[in-house]
């Protein structure tokens, strides 16, 4: 009668290491995708402010080219004179709002990731 309840033990240890195994793998995989889906995450913020201070240059060559160079905006303008790419890749776009010609528009761009400035000058 020892035997048989020997037998039936060494099937539970291997049935309970299955099932510990299983949850540890599963908790892992889950610390995996979590630590991904930050790492992503704290990539696009670091897009977020390259793009944004690419804005930044653009509203700044607009207003040197107001305050220096003569430049008079038109509604609705996005002269070529004012666009343009940085050493690290980020380009920006000035535009002249619609509705009035003291409100300026900076986009500037990193990667996929887009960040706008405007200014009331």
């Amino acid at each position: 009668m020892l035997d048989i309840n020997n037998k039936n033990q060494k099937g539970v240890s291997l049935y309970l290491t299955i099932v510990i195994l299983s949850v540890l793998t599963a908790a892992i995989l889950t610390m995996i995708s979590i630590s991904v889906s930050q790492i992503k995450v704290i990539q696009t913020l670091g897009n977020s402010v390259i793009a944004f201070y690419g804005a930044d240059t653009g509203i700044e060559r607009v207003l040197y080219g107001v305050y220096k160079e003569g430049y008079i905006p038109a509604l609705g303008e996005c002269p070529l004179d004012y666009r343009g790419t940085l050493d690290n890749g980020a380009s920006y776009e000035v535009c002249v709002s619609d509705e009035s010609a003291s409100i300026i528009l900076s986009t500037g761009s990193y990667k996929k990731t887009k960040r706008r400035i405007e200014i009331n000058f």
